[in-house]
């Protein structure tokens, strides 16, 4: 990729945010059939099983339901009206409308819905709260140290050695033992029973032992040599290619498509993947902010000077 179709430092984090709003728009959308079930005041879950995994002091969107008057419009309970919310806040960000409203709204949001109550929370629900964290520590507010090109590109550091460290420590958990090694994980994973793959692995498949030990050793080499995509060049092009590969293929073959989309789209954003220009030009373009250089040098006030002319005989 040509050094000047690269991002600079200071707009990957609000491109990130942008994408990650709608992302998170979708997932609730998603979500909306099941709102009512899942989060308002008539869940399947009885109240002390929601406590019992309701974070201790903390509000949750199960104990605010819980606190409201019992109001319906239309069929839609509050749930719906939080949800909805929600999803406005998830477009405002990624339309770059009222972000300074909808990035602590979204987050606020994320947390009673996903965080707060650990009862439908799974590592997604995390990984999206630590984006939408540093869109709004490095977004939001400004630092009084340090310039506002500085402070963005502090944040897109600090966001790409947390995915340094997920990734790493991830591989070195996958590392202790033999299922990965010999690629009995990688064929237990495929091959859940309740998940929804787009794409089925028939249990014939099994045979071929030497396939799922190369997919797990392949999935241990890329996520303990994440730390490598800090140097640039074909290095860091080859693994985060990898990485995404690997994410795509989880979506397929597992049905994880909120988790893979959203590792998918941290990593080309983090580390400017050229992919990242070919989808994401309707965002890129709004948030670029490069000058653009001065082609022709202007004449000084000087006529007698090399760039302005050395006429001493015009008065």
């Amino acid at each position: 990729m040509n050094k000047e179709e690269q991002l600079s430092a200071d707009t990957i984090l609000p491109i990130m945010s942008s994408g990650l709003g709608l992302l998170l728009a979708i997932d609730m959308w998603r979500l909306w059939p099941d709102l009512s079930m899942l989060f308002g005041q008539g869940t399947f879950l009885d109240e002390h099983s929601i406590s019992s995994q309701q974070r201790p002091d903390t509000l949750s969107i199960h104990t605010l339901i819980a606190n409201l008057p019992e109001c319906t419009l239309a069929s839609l309970e509050w749930i719906h009206f939080f949800g909805l919310l929600y999803i406005i806040c998830g477009l405002a960000l990624f339309f770059d409308h009222y972000r300074k409203v909808a990035m602590p709204g979204l987050i606020i949001l994320h947390y009673l819905f996903f965080i707060a109550n650990y009862t439908w929370s799974y590592g997604a629900d995390y990984l999206a709260q630590t984006g939408l964290f540093f869109s709004v520590i490095f977004c939001f507010f400004r630092s009084r140290w340090l310039p506002n090109e500085k402070w963005a590109a502090l944040g897109t550091k600090l966001f790409r050695w947390q995915l340094t460290f997920v990734y790493f420590f991830a591989g070195l958990g996958k590392a202790i033992g033999s299922s990965w090694w010999n690629g009995e994980a990688v064929w237990k994973a495929i091959q859940q029973p309740l998940s929804p793959a787009l794409f089925t692995i028939p249990q014939s498949a099994q045979q071929f032992a030497t396939i799922w030990a190369g997919l797990g050793i392949a999935t241990l080499l890329l996520e303990l040599g994440y730390g490598l995509l800090w140097i640039k060049g074909r290095v860091r092009l080859y693994i985060s290619t990898g990485i995404i590969l690997m994410h795509l293929g989880i979506a397929l073959t597992m049905g994880l498509i909120h988790f893979s989309c959203l590792m998918i789209w941290y990593n080309l954003c983090a580390w400017d993947h050229p992919l990242l220009h070919r989808i994401a030009k309707p965002i890129i373009k709004p948030l670029e902010t490069t000058e653009p250089t001065l082609q022709v040098r202007m004449a000084t006030a000087d006529l007698d000077t090399r760039e302005g002319g050395n006429n001493k005989h015009v008065k």
